[in-house]
């Protein structure tokens, strides 16, 4: 009876891995093809675009930038001299919607535009005015899209943007999200991608924003990108601007100002100042009477970049007196801001989402006339500066005074 057993259960046992073995098999088989392949000859790499208004009546025009494999790898030493062909090929289509703006290049392309790889999403100025609805939701609703694409709006045609000529990129598109990716270095301008633009555009209460960029002659004669100022929005469309002051003073309140650099004016000529660390808290605080009122908390560490006075700025009395005139700086930027803001009818800080998070039950009150009530909302700023030291020299290049 033992052996009886022994037999069935060793039986049993090369059936199972015989079946788990078929099993896998089976399995990898099914991992060989790719059913949704598409091949790189059947393709266009899409890593810009641009959305302008058209000549057409309700119609907007598509503006693609292309990449050119062949063109990527290619460079003067292995080809003797520099090539004349563009690394790209900048593809425009008009028609009233994104998507068959899309479909409509295939009546003059061999390739079908493939938008996995995009990297910047450009609206023109005109374009955003009117309505930003069609191509915000084209490009978040399809799947081939990516949400971390930065978002610009271009002084003039988005097309001529991605006709700029890169000194350091083959491709003009690639140079732009190089070149945002790079503007934390001086706290300067906006950095906004399309997921967080979205999120924004969706909010009860917040004014999304986004960087501006434009088209100008060099001393050389080539066409170069600027950055320039803050487009700000409200249901969608675009309602008013923010300077580069204006801007710094909103990333203050909004904890993004990471580093730069602040002019002051001293009695004996102008001294650079640099924010290494900063960090900022906005919360909002309900008084007895029932108001509510922001309280914004910045705490900066600096140094001293440069001193074009003849002072020794590393004197005690001297670092007091920049500390304060840093924190007049800082608190210049963001009262400009917030002057702006309330111009504007525009919450470009958050303070209404601050308020649904501490405050719930008096946010549900507010926000239906959230419009009317931001601009009456107090804000309390204290700034708090602290400079750490003052470079490689303590004494000015040319000595003189105290």
């Amino acid at each position: 009876m033992t052996k009886t057993f022994t037999s069935c259960l060793k039986i049993w046992r090369k059936r199972s891995c015989a079946a788990v073995l078929l099993n896998c098999i089976l399995l990898i088989s099914c991992l060989t093809g790719c059913w949704s392949q598409r091949e790189l000859s059947n393709i266009a790499i899409v890593v810009g675009t641009g959305l302008d208004t058209s000549n057409q009546p309700d119609s907007l025009k598509l503006t693609a930038q292309v990449v050119k494999a062949s063109e990527m790898g290619s460079s003067a030493s292995s080809q003797g001299s520099r090539t004349s062909e563009k690394a790209y090929v900048n593809i425009s289509y008009a028609d009233q919607s994104v998507l068959s703006a899309v479909r409509g290049v295939t009546h003059m392309q061999n390739r079908r535009l493939y938008f996995s790889h995009n990297k910047v999403l450009i609206f023109s100025s005109d374009l955003a005015k009117l309505d930003m609805a069609e191509g915000l939701d084209a490009f978040t609703r399809d799947y081939e899209g990516r949400m971390d694409v930065q978002l610009l709006i271009s002084r003039g045609k988005a097309s001529k943007i991605l006709e700029e000529e890169a000194d350091l990129e083959k491709v003009p598109a690639l140079h732009l999200y190089a070149m945002m990716e790079n503007q934390k270095l001086n706290s300067e301008t906006v950095v906004i991608t399309l997921r967080d633009f979205v999120i924004a555009t969706m909010s009860d209460s917040r004014s999304p924003v986004a960087p501006i960029i434009k088209l100008y002659k060099s001393e050389e004669g080539k066409n170069k990108v600027k950055l320039d100022g803050t487009a700000v929005f409200k249901q969608g469309k675009m309602i008013g601007e923010l300077d580069v002051a204006q801007t710094r003073g909103l990333l203050w309140v909004t904890n993004k100002a990471q580093s730069g650099a602040l002019t002051v004016n001293t009695d004996w000529g102008q001294v650079i100042l640099e924010f290494l660390h900063a960090n900022s808290i906005l919360k909002p605080v309900k008084a007895e009477d029932g108001t509510i009122r922001m309280e914004l908390t910045v705490h900066e560490d600096g140094a001293i970049e440069s001193n074009e006075t003849t002072q020794n700025m590393s004197r005690i009395e001297n670092v007091e007196m920049l500390k304060e005139l840093m924190k007049e700086a800082i608190q210049s930027d963001i009262q400009n801001v917030l002057a702006q803001a309330r111009t504007l009818s525009a919450d470009v800080f958050g303070f209404g989402e601050a308020i649904r998070r501490d405050y719930p039950k008096d946010w549900e009150a507010m926000k239906k006339n959230w419009d009317t009530m931001f601009p009456q909302i107090e804000l309390d700023i204290r700034v708090d500066v602290k400079l750490r030291f003052s470079g490689g020299l303590a004494q000015p290049i040319i000595p003189g005074g105290a």
